[in-house]
């Protein structure tokens, strides 16, 4: 059911924006709405519950989001809130950002690493990441103390694993082949 909502809701945000032709500043937007929820756990539940009127919860995002976000995403937060679906919000926003990336031909990357890549390390893998893909790849570096060294790509459904102990899985996989 959640993400029947989620993509319907974001579809139909979507749709808004590539007809008003505000694709980019949609994205900035909606992002900035979806973390200022992400990081406001308080404000999040203010907005998700029952206990508070509906009007005062659409004053409270004009009071918040109103200078900050153009009008068609304050109305759509109030749709939410009006259908109860606020809850959904962050969903739909990530929803809308998968669908926003797509359409501009832009792929999320997600780089683990033990320690921070360079801003030209991020780059070059970048560039030869959009070579390989077609696409214009943006990498976001994690830092996963869990791994000994090296570093793993992710994006889309493809994961290339450049890890130190992934090098050693695959050997292990290689010499119990070799030995069976």
């Amino acid at each position: 059911m959640a993400e029947l909502i989620s993509t319907t809701y974001s579809t139909a945000l979507f749709d808004v924006c590539v007809e008003e032709n505000k694709v980019d500043e949609f994205i900035n937007e909606v992002g900035f709405v979806n973390e200022t929820l992400k990081n406001n756990d308080g404000f999040f539940e203010i907005l998700k519950t029952p206990r508070i009127n509906i009007n005062e919860k659409k004053k409270i995002v004009d009071n918040v989001f109103g200078d900050k976000v153009n009008k068609e995403i304050i109305n759509f937060i109030k749709i939410l809130i009006d259908k109860r679906r606020i809850g959904y919000i962050i969903d739909i926003a990530n929803e809308f950002e998968r669908m926003a990336c797509e359409y501009k031909g832009i792929v999320k990357a997600k780089a683990y690493s033990s320690i921070s890549l360079s801003s030209e390390q991020i780059i070059k893998l970048e560039k030869k990441l959009s070579e390989q893909s077609g696409k214009t790849v943006e990498i976001e570096n994690i830092i996963d103390n869990s791994l000994l060294g090296g570093i793993m790509i992710k994006f889309n459904d493809v994961v290339i694993d450049g890890t130190l102990k992934g090098k050693l899985k695959n050997l292990e996989d290689n010499l119990n082949r070799i030995i069976v």
